[in-house]
Formats: C-alpha cells, structure tokens, sequence
C-alpha cells in the first residue's frame, strides 16, 4: 500500500529584521510566497514571527482581510484572493433562477462589467452580501450577454432589513419582496407580528439556508394596506434606512440657536448688504429660503449679488447638528414631503432669509461685462434684510405683463430690477448655450394630496423668473468653484464626466434609426453636438424620446475633490454652493471658504480638510443617489395610486422604450405604464436594436416615439407599476 503523502507548507526564508516589520507586512511577505496554495493558519502565524502579543492583532488583521475581500478562507487555510484569480462583488439582485454580482471598483478600473451567476453557484448569497466570484468565461442568458461567474466565498452577510407585501399561499405566508429580491420568501410561523395579507411590512432574515429557498424571514415591523401610496412610501424610507427624525441632542442645539438669535457683534464683524434690495425668489408653499438675489448696472458693468443663507455660522464642525447633517447628506423632496437635513429651527427659522428680517449671509459679489462674461468676484462674510418674498409666478406675471394692480404693489420698490435681472438672465443663458451647454426639456410634476390621497397630477411649469433664479445660482457656483481652484484649497467640487463610448454608440444607433442625422456623435463629441441634436428635435414627436435617450447616455454629476470639469454645463470649474440649508456640500464649502477668508493659510487648510474632503464628497453622492431613488419610487407609487382610479379609462402616450416583453408608454401626465407583449395582438414579435417591436408576419411597428391610445387595464400602488393595454 502506497504511503500517504501529505502536503507541507512551503518553507519561508525570514531576514534579518524581519521581526520589527508590522504584522500584516510580515503576513503579506508570507502570503505572496505561497503564490496559489493556501497555508494553514498556525504555519502563517509561525512563519511570519508571530509573538504572543501580537496574536489578537494577527487574527483581527485575517478577519479584516477576509470581510474585505483580500483573503479567502478554507476551513484552517488561507489564501491571498488575487492569487485564486477571485474577484471581490456585491450582490446585486436575485430571482428564482439566477443573480447579478457587480465587482468592487479597482484604481485601474472604476466601472466594471456586472457578473450574470447561475442560481446553482450562488451559495444562496442575497442583495448587499459581498461575495468572491470566480469569473469565467462570457455568455449569453435570458437578460442578455454578460460574463457568467460563481459564488467561491460570501466574506460579508448584509442583514439589513428589507420590504415587501404579506401573500398568502395554501402552506402559510410568504414576502413577495419590493425589489432586488425576485421570489417569494416563506414567513416564519408566529413571525408575522399582526401584519395581514397584503400588508407592506419590513422583514429581516431569520434563516439562511445553502439555496435562496431555504431562507426564511420574520416580520418586525408593518406599515399597512400595501395599494396605499402612503404607506408605500413609508415603506421605501424604512428600506432606505432614512432619518425620519432627529436624535434629541440635535433638536436641543437647534432650538438653543434659534433662541440665541442673532448677537449685535457678530454684526459689526460683517458687511452691512441691508441697505440693497435684495430679495427671495421661490415657490409659493417654500419655507427654506437659503438664497437672495440682488443686482445694479452702470454703463459698463452689471453688478450681481448672491446672497446664501450663513448656515455654516450655526453648525459647526463636529457638532451634533453637523455629524447629523452629515449622515443625512440632503433633503428629500418627494410628493407633498420634505424630509429635511436641518431641524426646521434652523431651516425654516433663523437661517431662512424671510422678510424684514436680519439674517447672517455668505455673498458672492460678482461683477460682469455688459455681455454678461465675469470680468471679477469677491466673497464675503454679511448681512441682509430681505425686501419681499418672491413668488415665482408671481414674478413670471410681472415679466409677461399679466400682473394685477395688488402684485404691483407688492413688488412695487423691485419692479425695476426685476427687469433688469430678466435682461442679464437671458443674456448668461444666451451665454451657456453658446458655448454648447444642452437645454434639455424638464417634466416635473406637482402632485396634489389631500388626507394623504393622491388628487391629482399637475405641470410644474418653468417660466421666466425660474430659469433667471437658475442662472445666478450657476454664476454663484462657478465663481465659488474657480476662487478655490486659484487658491489650491480643498474643496468639494461638482463634476461631469464625459458620456461613456458605449453608451454614445447606443445613442448614436438609435437616433440613426429614428431617421436623426447624428455622424457628430462617431468621432469624441463635444456638448455643442448633443445641443445641436436637441434642438433638431425641438417641438417635433422625438422630442421626449431624444431628450429621454440623452439623459440615459449621460455620465451622471458626482461631487469629488478632484476638478475635471463640468461636461454638461461645459465648465471648467463648478461646485455647488448656494444651497446649505438642504445639501451638505455647500454647508462644507461655505465653512472651507469662510476658514480662507479668515486668512488661513494653505497647508493649514489642506491639514484641516484634506481627508474630509473626499469623504465628504463620496458621501454626499451616495446620499443623493439614495435621495433620488427615494422620490421615483415614492412618487411610482403615487403615480399608481392616481391611476388605480381610472382603470377602463383611454389615454394617449408616447412610446418611450421597448423590450422583448413589450413596450414603455408615457402619458402627458407623467404616469408611464407598460404594454405587455402578451397583450398585443398574436404574432411573432421580435426585438430589433432597442428601438422597435416588430410583428413578423404583418410587419406592424411598435417604435420609440409614436403616439398610441392607450387603455388602463391594471394597477399595483405597492410595486408603483401601472399596465396598459392598446385601446380599440
């Protein structure tokens, strides 16, 4: 009988002074010897000169590096991930069959392509796990062609609580989860804590199991009737994990600091702007007014002033209002509700500029040629006393000569300077689109809600006084960004990447398809031809498709410590800083700017914001990128509940995507719906580049862009889906 031959670690030669080296260098040296083999936790410990003091930080160093992704496990082994050729993902959805992995951003490669894993090679990993794939080689499935890998290790479990609606099936309840999880998960018996069929309720994993089907769920928490917009939405902040409210310290902050009010030394500190008629312009029901606006002319220059609310005076680094601003990133608009950053202390009391009253700013003085071009600014530390609340239609009927006698009066010290403002307005945005800046078409809607229902669905229109208000904040915002640029601060900036190639060739296809001359598009397009394509499709039928396809090709605006430029407004330096009261990197702005007016000097400011800048900016992103899905899926919802009152009802719409299971259409009320292939009438249908569904045999056409009558045939408040059929 053949001796058992048993595998030996190999043999790490050390070097003097190996034993001062820190411990994870001394693990890594080892590590890497190994190449591809593993070796066993008590040889690693010995090779790499563990002592007995240092043997609580070598096993909390092997967990940090198994968490992260660096190392992966088997049983008493380890071994360097890279060298497995593993590669660090998070899970990003699941449904019955199969699951999407996306790979950890890398120096070298920030985008990667996302992982397709067949269900069998998922280990029952679930959304948010982080996970090591093993990626072979690219495939095609029934979502497409995307590489195909498979679950080696889940390094970290994501047990955050999840959402969806109560079902009932002839062997007990399960959850039919809202998203990324696509089958039905079993309730544990006694686990459902009063909640009933059809209940939107919050759950967590009671039970993984080997396979996604043997997990289990139990309820903590129910919201309510899952065909309730309102409860929907509470649903979408608790599967966000949104700060509804404020931690007590911080409303004891905000209330001392509303009481203290303003201190007359505080003052004399300050340039004294109440002598100007600067006043607000927002919407009627608005309550944070963070920005005024005022402006003079001689024959050579026009002389501009922002005026944003000092809220950077009132939360100080590290206090408990700025660790909660912090968290919270921004305010959330969606429907009727705001959830905002700052307790309305401050929000909507001594930092918002309300009328005749004193209020502290930081103003951006900036003087421009009669061509509107910025010839120079200054920033400073003020105060003002805003002359009047403006009303954006209000002022719109002012501009188109449609006011009444009791606007006029109101407005009556401003009248002047509002057309004067209108005049610069008009020649900034002149200014903008020149230089290729694109004026893409906006459809916001206003909901009216009523007792928590949805009563209707409403145009936010933009007039005049909007579009002025807008191009003072964007002379603001780029004079702030280029002071910090010629100073060398740290600073947070607002940048826009170039679109992706891919994505433009996508573009390019389609609009070529739609008979839209678009060879621009082939060889490193500038914004001035993404502008030129826009207004090609002004006031014609492809005007929503192209303005849609536009925005899907568009890299998406990031905060980042580094300054590459604005691609969309084609700036060279640009940053958000005229609206602390909401975004919390104009709040870190304005502090940055205020320690530079303060005449600190430079290796102080990159010491004392240097590493808080880019953490500030990355979390300010993600916040925003919360924030925004927050309000689509409330206001889905929403959108669902208005239309669960029409179902019968005939609308027209405008087809705005297509798929091999139907197509996409939008109505003029903003509501867009789907119609299912099934729905249509029987053919064969086939899918041809993106753009249209044809019918084989009669060669009917279902292309992005037409108009088609509709017919309302279902709805689901809960999942925010409304289904259309063809109307006869």
């Amino acid at each position: 009988m053949a001796k058992k031959k048993h595998h030996s670690p190999k043999k790490f030669r050390t070097t003097a002074g190996f034993s001062r080296l820190d411990v994870r260098t001394r693990v890594m040296r080892v590590l890497r010897h190994q190449k591809q083999e593993p070796i066993g936790i008590r040889v690693l410990e010995i090779q790499a000169q563990i002592d007995r003091s240092e043997r609580t930080q070598f096993l909390d160093l092997l967990e940090s590096m198994e968490k992260s992704g660096e190392l992966h496990r088997r049983k008493n082994s380890v071994v360097l991930a890279s060298s497995q050729g593993l590669v660090p993902a998070r899970i990003i959805s699941v449904n019955e069959r199969f699951g999407f992995a996306r790979p950890e951003p890398l120096p070298d490669k920030p985008q990667q392509e996302d992982v397709f894993l067949p269900g069998r090679y998922m280990m029952g990993a679930m959304p948010g796990d982080r996970v090591l794939l093993r990626v072979s080689q690219r495939r095609a499935h029934s979502e497409g062609e995307n590489l195909e890998g498979a679950v080696a290790q889940i390094v970290e479990q994501n047990n955050a609580p999840f959402t969806g609606v109560v079902v009932r099936q002839p062997d007990g309840y399960y959850l039919r989860p809202d998203r990324l999880v696509r089958f039905l998960l079993p309730i544990e018996k006694g686990q459902l804590h009063g909640s009933r069929e059809g209940d939107k309720v919050q759950v967590q994993l009671s039970h993984r199991g080997e396979t996604h089907f043997s997990h289990r769920v139990a309820v903590v928490q129910s919201f309510g009737d899952a065909q309730e917009a309102q409860v929907c939405c509470q649903a979408v902040l608790a599967n966000y994990q949104t700060r509804t409210e404020f931690p007590p310290e911080v409303l004891q902050e905000a209330q001392q600091l509303e009481q203290r009010g303003i201190p007359i030394s505080e003052l004399s500190e300050r340039m004294d702007l109440t002598g100007l008629d600067v006043f607000t312009i927002d919407s009627a029901d608005s309550k944070d007014l963070d920005d005024a606006v005022s402006l003079e002319r001689d024959d050579e220059h026009w002389y501009l002033g922002v005026h944003i609310a000092d809220v950077s005076h009132y939360v100080r680094q590290g206090s408990p209002l700025d660790l909660e601003a912090y968290r919270r990133g921004t305010s959330i608009y969606y429907a009727d509700q705001v959830i905002p950053m700052l307790p309305k202390e401050l929000s909507n009391g001594i930092c918002s500029l309300n009328p005749d009253e004193v209020r502290l700013t930081f103003s951006a003085l900036v003087t421009l040629k009669p061509s509107g071009e910025i010839e120079g600014f200054r920033f400073v530390k003020s105060y003002i006393r805003s002359r009047v609340k403006g009303v954006y239609r209000e002022i719109n009927a002012i501009l188109d000569g449609t006011a009444e006698q009791e606007l006029l009066d109101k407005y009556a010290q401003l009248i002047p300077q509002i057309h004067l403002m209108h005049q610069l307005a008009r020649l900034l945005r002149a200014r903008r689109f020149d230089r290729g800046a694109m004026n893409i078409s906006s459809n916001e809607s206003k909901f009216v809600i009523e007792n928590g229902k949805i009563q209707d669905i409403l145009p936010r229109p933009t007039g005049e006084s909007e579009r002025m208000i807008e191009e003072f904040m964007l002379t603001a915002n780029e004079a702030a960004a280029t002071l910090a640029m010629q100073q060398e601060m740290p600073f947070i900036y607002r940048v826009h990447e170039q679109p992706p190639v891919a994505k433009v060739n996508l573009l390019y296809d389609l609009l070529t398809r739609l008979g839209m001359q678009a060879d621009k598009l082939t060889e490193q397009p500038q914004p001035k031809d993404f502008s030129e394509l826009l207004e090609r499709a002004r006031g014609t039928e492809l005007e929503p498709v192209v303005n849609a396809q536009l925005l899907r090709t568009m890299a998406k605006a990031v905060y980042s410590e580094r300054n590459i430029g604005h691609f969309g407004l084609v700036l060279e330096n640009y940053t958000h800083f005229t609206s602390p009261i909401r975004r919390y990197p104009d709040l870190a702005i304005h502090r940055i700017l205020t320690s530079y007016l303060a005449g600190m000097p430079q290796d102080k400011l990159k010491k004392r914001y240097g590493s808080f800048v880019p953490a500030a900016s990355k979390n300010s992103s993600e916040m925003e990128v919360n924030a925004m899905n927050i309000e689509r899926d409330c206001e889905a919802c929403y959108r669902a509940e208005y239309m669960s009152s029409r179902i019968g009802q005939c609308f027209e719409g405008r087809i705005t995507g297509v798929a091999n299971y139907g197509f996409y259409v939008e109505l003029d009320n903003s509501v867009e719906g789907m119609v299912s292939v099934h729905d249509l009438p029987e053919g064969e249908y086939q899918l041809e580049e993106g753009i249209e569904l044809k019918e084989l045999r009669s060669g009917k056409v279902y292309r992005v862009g037409q108009l088609h009558p509709v017919k309302v045939a279902s709805v689901n408040v809960s999942a925010g889906q409304v289904n259309f059929v063809l109307a006869d």
